[in-house]
């Protein structure tokens, strides 16, 4: 099986993000710098939302009950200071949800 790299699986997970924000009939921009708190900005109802995208990720445990887990992302100091929401995305099943934790 091949392996890729946290990188290229971060710049996937912006472009389904990306792909399901314009279905949902947003106007979506994106930031072209691979750093920073915000990966996504969308306008939504006449305001700019600004948005980090998280790879939905499964704990590594060896009890098979804790491994089935996910993990949850919050939005650090700085992003929620400037109110960034999180959008995670789950490329195995192939889904996006707004981050409950999130603004």
């Amino acid at each position: 099986m091949v392996q890729i790299s946290k990188l290229r699986l971060g710049i996937s997970a912006e472009h389904y993000a990306i792909q399901w924000l314009l279905n949902q009939g947003h106007q979506v921009f994106h930031n072209v710098v691979n750093t920073g708190p915000i990966d996504i900005v969308i306008l939504e109802n006449n305001k700019l939302v600004a948005i980090d995208v998280k790879i939905v990720s499964l704990r590594k445990n060896k009890n098979l009950l804790d491994s089935q887990r996910r993990v949850f992302r919050s939005p650090n100091e700085k992003q929620k200071e400037i109110g960034v929401k999180i959008l995670n995305v789950d490329l195995i099943n192939n889904l996006c949800y707004w981050n409950e934790n999130s603004v």
